[in-house]
Formats: structure tokens, sequence, C-alpha cells
């Protein structure tokens, strides 16, 4: 009761400010306010939160809200402490109120950075009430429009990764995660031209950008008409983020990727460019060249893995398209060297398999379809979410497996070890009959 107490007096304290604030620094109880100021601020010097809350809870009851502003700080340090020494849900619900409080507080008697304030109370609040996901995104969201462009990184990273939980959880549209993420890239913006060699305000915009690409919500028609009526092919950086953005979400198949790429490609050759390049003839279905330029990526010491491992599987795409599997099944090898446990290179490897022209008799022709198979097999293995699709190709694929009577002929029975030749490749599988 007590406690319950305590958070009834700290809310009317809140309300009487004013009044309190115009009869002197200390108030009209001043010997009391000073008192208990004294005794809490020793304890406090020292760390000793249990101690000092008794004289802070009485000095938070005697004293104007502009008595000190060292009082707040301090004050959330005590309720922090009695949040983490105390199991009772209530009680702790209201030392919680108390802490939020107390920003309101200090914010509305002091002049602060009230960003930066702000920004403290949205990481409390995302500490002490993680489930709360909406007033967390509000309390962040407050905290960069009163910092603008003066917002620390991570506040603006997490912002908008609070904005996309909201999305993914259909709490907020496609639209409004877009007008968000807007509003945080202008801001962005605005840091990385004030403060250009700064690295870690550089890798903020990328990493906000990297949050909406992953978010689920860029659609290819939303991201267009969101960088569109900016793009100038002359500003350098806006159009490595441009290309970037769009390579991020597969948008290569469309005239701001093409003026995109090109612009990319003539300030700044790079892997980079080079793939962008390549994403633009494999669209325009300029085979050659899409394989020139997807080869100069991989050939580059400063690709990144992940980037050839891009290319590779566009490679793959690029061939099969071709009629060429044999080619295809190359690339993807090449791709499953660097990332041995990604299902969705076996699905595209199985399908190679599938497209092969092999052999002259019947078990020949058909054994690839065994192989293509045990690729399906594999990759629902490595990642559940692909069985649906590796479900589908296996009825399909299954439908091509030799009768019964074709395997008798060749003195084969089903579960046996076969190994398939096709077109200069081997792959050990097992044989298995049409149902």
């Amino acid at each position: 009761m007590k406690n319950l107490r305590f958070i009834f007096v700290a809310v009317l304290f809140f309300f009487s400010a004013n009044l309190a604030s115009a009869q002197g620094r200390f108030g009209v109880d001043s010997v009391d306010c000073v008192k208990n100021l004294s005794f809490y601020s020793d304890y406090a010097k020292h760390q000793q939160w249990k101690e000092a809350h008794p004289f802070w809870s009485q000095a938070f009851k005697f004293c104007p809200p502009t008595a000190s502003q060292n009082f707040y700080p301090n004050g959330r340090q005590i309720m922090k402490y009695l949040i983490e020494e105390n199991n009772e849900p209530a009680l702790r619900q209201g030392y919680i109120d108390t802490l939020l409080m107390l920003y309101d507080i200090q914010m509305g008697n002091f002049n602060i950075n009230k960003g930066n304030m702000l920004a403290q109370k949205a990481y409390d609040l995302l500490t002490y009430r993680p489930e709360n996901t909406e007033a967390i995104y509000e309390a962040f969201k407050q905290a960069v429009m009163a910092g603008r462009e003066n917002t620390a990184p991570h506040t603006m990273i997490t912002t908008l990764q609070k904005a996309v939980e909201l999305y993914q959880a259909e709490k907020i549209s496609a639209d409004k995660l877009l007008e968000i993420y807007t509003t945080m890239s202008g801001f962005a913006n605005l840091q990385v031209k004030a403060n250009p060699d700064d690295e870690q305000i550089a890798r903020m915009r990328q990493d906000l950008e990297s949050i909406l690409g992953t978010s689920g919500a860029a659609s290819c028609e939303k991201l267009i008409a969101m960088l569109e009526p900016t793009f100038n092919p002359q500003d350098k950086d806006l159009v490595i983020r441009t290309v970037q953005l769009l390579n991020m979400n597969d948008c290569s198949e469309n005239n701001l990727y093409y003026k995109a790429a090109e612009a990319y490609h003539a300030l700044e050759p790079s892997p980079g460019s080079a793939y962008s390049l390549g994403n633009m003839y494999f669209a325009k279905g300029d085979i050659s060249k899409a394989i020139q330029y997807f080869r100069e990526v991989i050939a580059h010491p400063d690709t990144p893995r992940e980037d050839k491992v891009r290319c590779y599987v566009r490679l793959a795409a690029t061939y099969l398209r071709e009629s060429n599997p044999n080619q295809a099944i190359a690339n993807v090898r090449q791709a499953l060297a660097i990332t041995p446990n990604d299902g969705k290179y076996y699905i595209l490897l199985a399908n190679c398999w599938a497209a092969q022209k092999c052999g002259a008799d019947e078990i020949a022709k058909k054994a690839i379809f065994w192989v293509a198979v045990d690729f399906c097999n594999r990759a629902k293995a490595l990642d559940p979410s692909l069985t649906e699709e590796a479900n589908r190709l296996i009825h399909n694929y299954s439908q091509h497996f030799p009768m019964s009577d074709v395997l008798f002929f060749h003195d084969l029975n089903e579960g046996d070890v076969y190994t398939v030749s096709c077109n200069g490749l081997t792959e050990q599988t097992r044989v298995r009959a049409r149902k």
C-alpha cells in the first residue's frame, strides 16, 4: 500500500507542478525538501539505491519539480533497482509507470534535449514492457520526430525495426511503413550530408535500406513510386542506393532500374555496378551480355561471397533459360560450394537435372528424374518452408519414373543403387518405379 500511495502522490505532484514552481526553488516545505535531497543524494553518490529510496520519495513529496535536475535521473535509477528487486506484478508495474513518468516531468520543467530523453524513455519501455509493440513503436517515433536529423543512429534503426514488426503483425499497412521509411531516410540523408566521413552514420543509412528491403513491404511498384521522383543520374550516392534497394527486392525489370544501373556503372565501375548491368541485360533477354557481367562480378577480388552466390544463381537461371542445363548445374554447384545448406538452391538443381536430355534407352532417359526427386527431398530437409514447393515437384517428376516392367526388363529392383551418367555429369541415386 505504501508503494501504491507513493505512485498516487507522484501523479498528484506532477499535476501540481506549476503551482509548486511558483513557490521558490525548494517550495513552501523548503526545509524538508533540502533535507531529503541531501540525504538521498549521499546514498545516490554510492549507488545505494535501496537506502536512497525513502529519502528520494520524501523529496519527491516536498520539493517542487524544478528543485534539482539530477533528481530525475537518480530517481530513474532507483525505480530500475526496485523493478529488478520486486517480483510482485502490480508493484513492478507501478514502479515502471513512475520510471516513465519521471521522463515527462523532467522534460516539462527543464530545457533539455527532448529527442535524447524520449529515446531513453523508449528504450526503457522496450526493456520493461517488451510485449507492448505499438506503444514501443510510438515512443521511438516520438524520439525520432523530436530529434530529427540529430537522432542517434541506433535509435533510427530500432524505430524502423519496430515499424516492420507492426507491419508483419498486420497492425500497419505497407504504405504506412514506406511513409515511415521515407521520413527516416530523409533524416538519415541530412545526417550523412552533415557528417560525410562518419562511418557509423553511413552504416545506419545502409541498415535502414536493408531493413526495408527485407521487410516484405517494398513491392517493386511501391519502391519505384517512392524512388523515381527524386532520382538524379548525376547524384552518385543516390544512384548507388537506388540500385541497391531495387536489387534487394529483385526489381530489375523496369525503366528506373535500367537508368540507375547504367548511371551506376558510368559513375563507378565495380562488382556492384556490373551485377546491376547483368540483371538489366538478363531482363532484356540479352543473354551473352548478362553472362559477361555476371562473370565479371565473380572474377573480381573484392566481390563478397554472398554476391558471388547471387551471380552463380543468376547464371544458372540464364543457362537454364537457354536450354543448357549442364552449365546451369555447374553454376548451382558453385553457389552450393559457398552456401551448402541453402535448400532453395537444391530446388534449382532439381529443375536443372529434370531439364537434361540423356541416354538412348528408357532407363537412361528417366533416371534423371530420380536425381531431381533426390534434390527436392534434400531441399525440404534443409528448409521446411520449401516443403510445399518440393512436394509439388516430387509429384510431377515422379510421373516420369519408369514402370515396374521396364525395371524388370533391365534387371533392376526398387531400392537398387544406380549411378546416373548424363552429358559428362554423374550422380548416385536409387531405383524407383512409377506408382
